[in-house]
């Protein structure tokens, strides 16, 4: 998602009843709150996984690249596994799919 995008969402979103002081803070609040959920997930490559299950990587190479790894262990030795496979940063998959609650 671009952020762009973001913004057109939050003019989308914005009532036009409100004066322009309220819009501007509710578009303000919009575009920061949607940047925030979608950085949040993301953890820096040297904080270790906690949970069991499915991660998506974004491995930095010639040109940056996503995996999913199945992570059946809390790995002991994720530095290493970062480094070799030049890992930047990480998200737990569960984290990525969009909330299905009423």
């Amino acid at each position: 998602m671009k952020r762009e995008d973001i913004k057109q969402e939050a003019q989308n979103m914005c009532d036009k009843r409100f004066s322009y002081l309220h819009n501007s803070a509710f578009f303000d609040g919009f575009v920061t709150a949607a940047e925030w959920r979608i950085n949040s997930v993301w953890h820096n490559a040297d904080e270790v996984p906690k949970e069991k299950g499915y991660i998506l990587v974004e491995v930095n190479g010639s040109q940056p690249i996503f995996v999913t790894w199945n992570i059946n262990v809390i790995p002991t030795n994720w530095d290493k596994i970062v480094k070799e496979n030049n890992v930047v940063k990480w998200a737990y998959v569960k984290d990525l799919i969009p909330i299905m609650e009423d």
